[in-house]
């Protein structure tokens, strides 16, 4: 008997051809984590497996390779966030976040639940949102994958923030000017930065962002990862 394939909620963190009609695709799952899978073309719908849908689908594990795609059930397309192309670049971009910074059959609850929010508050908006969302998807991400900065302390003695603090990437954030080198930081630009990662997403859409603190959020990103996702680009001046 031939075997059915597992059920599993996933969201599409990317799709790339592979011959005339195939695809291979990148999903997220709470319990396994990044997945890759093979799609048929006879499996192709209008409204498919694109970039941040969400889906129930049946999965054949091949050992060794990737899956093979049983079975699509759509659960919501998000139809509504692309109609703007700057929640579009940006649903885009925290797909390509989120599946950079998750785990092949490793469970993945709080990055799936981070993407989901953030896909359902793009879908519900009737414009794009604010640069504060961005930066706040960006730490985050980083605290969920477990390699958050410091913030709110030294990154090197554990010390609180005091009037004289400097911000490198490379050692984990901020840190005491007599802890280390690093470019002079405001103690509130710190106190911002940890506010906007505790605070949620859909209080963050029309919340101005001082100079200054997104680029702190993105070159953390970068130093994580060692270059820039090809999205981050395009947002950008939006």
């Amino acid at each position: 008997m031939r075997d059915p394939g597992e059920e599993r909620v996933v969201v599409v963190l990317s799709a790339s051809a592979y011959g005339d009609d195939d695809r291979i695709l990148k999903l997220l799952c709470p319990e396994r984590g990044r997945i890759g899978a093979f799609q048929r073309g006879g499996q192709r719908k209008p409204q498919g497996l694109d970039v941040g849908v969400r889906a129930k689908v049946r999965l054949r594990r091949r050992q060794g390779g990737l899956d093979t795609l049983a079975g699509v059930d759509l659960e919501d397309p998000r139809i509504h966030l692309r109609r703007g192309y700057g929640r579009l670049v940006l649903a885009q971009y925290g797909c390509e976040l989120v599946g950079a910074f998750s785990h092949e059959e490793h469970p993945e609850p709080k990055l799936f639940g981070l993407l989901e929010t953030l896909l359902l508050l793009l879908d519900a908006l009737e414009s794009d949102p604010g640069p504060a969302v961005l930066a706040a998807l960006e730490l985050k991400v980083l605290t969920f994958a477990g390699v958050g900065p410091a913030l709110d302390r030294c990154s090197v003695c554990a010390g609180l923030v005091d009037d004289e603090m400097v911000f490198d990437p490379a050692a984990g954030g901020a840190r005491h000017a007599r802890c280390g080198g690093g470019a002079e930081v405001a103690k509130g630009a710190l106190a911002q930065l940890e506010d906007l990662r505790r605070t949620p997403l859909r209080e963050l859409v029309d919340r101005p962002l001082a100079p200054g603190l997104e680029p702190m959020a993105a070159d953390l990103v970068r130093h994580q990862l060692g270059h820039e996702l090809g999205s981050r680009a395009l947002l950008v001046g939006l």
